[in-house]
């Protein structure tokens, strides 16, 4: 059988502290047909330093001025020649056997748009926070209610055959433009679960979901704006959560809510 070629894209920008041991959490993966693609926006830190000793690893890698985390994945996404597509910021993780998992599910059943499995919560030193979680989740649930704690990003794969637009993810996004490329995806096809440990989703306090919690939570009412059309009371609750929140600079029930 053949083995379907996976394109793995990291966006990066000044987290050297973090960046090696991503690398190494794609490199060593024990499903041998990837190929990976790192786009670094002109890191200050070590990052370069660090990408220079996997170069002859890598399929395609840059460190200049890019136009931000969106565009750096649409870069990538320009070069990726992947049936499936992943993209694994440079602070989290894969598990070792996670795109042998991806891949299994993929070749019994090309017909999902979205492949995922759970995602484990760590800290900035990488100590466990809290086990890996996930569900299977639809279309309806993920317009009304956000992506967590249904799905995490990290322990995503995309069917590239659905990917039916010139983007990878909307640039004019800042910081929810994973949660609008899996709704864009989950409004056509389903998606699907694995029950298994797929990544690693580190917390620390310079990520942005962390210093931009209420500009990221703009951004996700847009986005259910825009595919949760049918749910006008919804939106006018979220409206109002969003009024507090600016109010007193607290989001209620955070983490459900990005």
């Amino acid at each position: 059988m053949s083995q379907p070629l996976v394109s793995i894209i990291t966006p990066s920008y000044n987290q050297g502290v973090w960046l090696e041991e991503t690398i190494l959490s794609v490199l060593n993966q024990t499903y041998p047909n990837i190929e990976y693609i790192i786009i670094d926006g002109g890191s200050s830190d070590n990052s370069k330093e660090i990408i220079e000793k996997y170069s002859d690893k890598l399929a395609y890698w840059q460190c200049k001025k890019d136009g931000g985390q969106a565009n750096a994945l649409n870069i990538g996404y320009q070069k990726a020649k992947g049936d499936i597509i992943a993209y694994l910021n440079a602070d989290d993780l894969l598990d070792p056997k996670a795109v042998e998992t991806i891949i299994h599910a993929y070749e019994v059943n090309q017909e999902f748009s979205i492949y995922y499995g759970k995602c484990k919560t760590i800290d900035s030193d990488g100590n466990l926070i809290e086990e890996g979680n996930g569900t299977q989740v639809y279309f309806s649930e993920l317009a009304s209610h956000g992506m967590l704690p249904y799905m995490y990003q990290p322990a995503c794969f995309f069917n590239r055959a659905y990917l039916n637009r010139d983007t990878f993810v909307d640039e004019s996004l800042n910081y929810a433009f994973d949660y609008e490329l899996i709704l864009f995806l989950a409004s056509s096809k389903t998606i699907l679960f694995l029950n298994r440990d797929v990544a690693s989703y580190r917390v620390h306090t310079q990520s942005k979901s962390y210093l931009y919690k209420i500009d990221a939570y703009k951004e996700k009412l847009k986005i259910q704006e825009k595919y949760d059309t049918k749910n006008f009371f919804k939106v006018k609750w979220n409206r109002l959560k969003l009024a507090i929140a600016e109010k007193t600079g607290k989001i209620s029930n955070g983490k459900a809510a990005l």
